[in-house]
């Protein structure tokens, strides 16, 4: 239970920092506003984390690891390339609307990061870009696609993917399932695909609870967190 109010509680620390990283950027933000907007004091966001880079880091960290997750779960299904890719590009979509706060940080505040752990996230990447290049490839080999250059395909693809965040509005004449349905047809129409099969739902990955906090447009001042004397 300890470990619980823990985690609760850095969770809450991560939701108000991606809030104001959004509102006012990295560079905007202070230890301080952030404790603000909690309604504790500095030192107690420092129990959780050295300093602001250390809270960027977090966030960079679960994005990361959520994108990772993603390809892994579409690539673990037992089906053809094309429905893989529908798979992925679906959850991928739904990742980019449903959390977009943090896509938007991930985006705009990575120039903030020390160099150590900017290596870090571009393998990452890379390995997120590899895999899909490899699952383009599969189906190139079976007959499935026709692209020239699967890696080109699939910096294509996840380019339009990672733009979402910067159009999307929950209000639009769209919803979010129906985009994500839109933008699976627009992968494998992309690399050709001579299937005729409907794009299957995509495997998505469990959305913690703090993640399902930040995602409206602008996110909700955090409620306050309360911190007992003997902390």
């Amino acid at each position: 239970m300890k470990e619980e109010i823990k985690e609760y509680k850095r969770e809450r620390i991560l939701e108000a920092a991606i809030a104001l990283f959004h509102e006012r950027g990295f560079a905007g933000t202070s230890v301080e506003a952030v404790a603000d907007r909690l309604g504790v004091t500095k030192p107690f966001i420092y129990t959780y984390f050295e300093n602001k880079h250390a809270l960027l880091v977090a966030i960079f960290l679960q994005a990361t690891e959520r994108l990772l997750a993603l390809v892994a779960a579409a690539l673990a299904e037992e089906a053809p390339p094309d429905r893989q890719l529908a798979n992925l590009v679906h959850a991928f979509a739904r990742e980019n609307m449903d959390v977009r706060l943090i896509s938007r940080v991930f985006l705009q505040e990575e120039k903030h990061l020390d160099e150590k752990f900017l290596k870090r996230i571009r393998q990452a990447q890379k390995k997120f870009d590899t895999q899909l290049t490899e699952l383009i490839a599969r189906g190139v080999e079976c007959g499935l696609f026709e692209v020239e250059d699967p890696a080109v395909a699939a910096l294509a693809i996840t380019g339009m993917i990672r733009w979402i965040q910067r159009w999307y509005r929950e209000d639009g004449r769209r919803e979010a399932e129906d985009l994500a349905r839109i933008m699976s047809e627009l992968a494998l129409n992309l690399v050709r695909c001579k299937s005729t099969a409907a794009p299957a739902r995509a495997v998505r990955t469990p959305t913690s609870r703090r993640t399902k906090a930040v995602t409206k447009e602008k996110a909700p001042p955090a409620r306050r967190v309360r911190r007992k004397t003997n902390a």
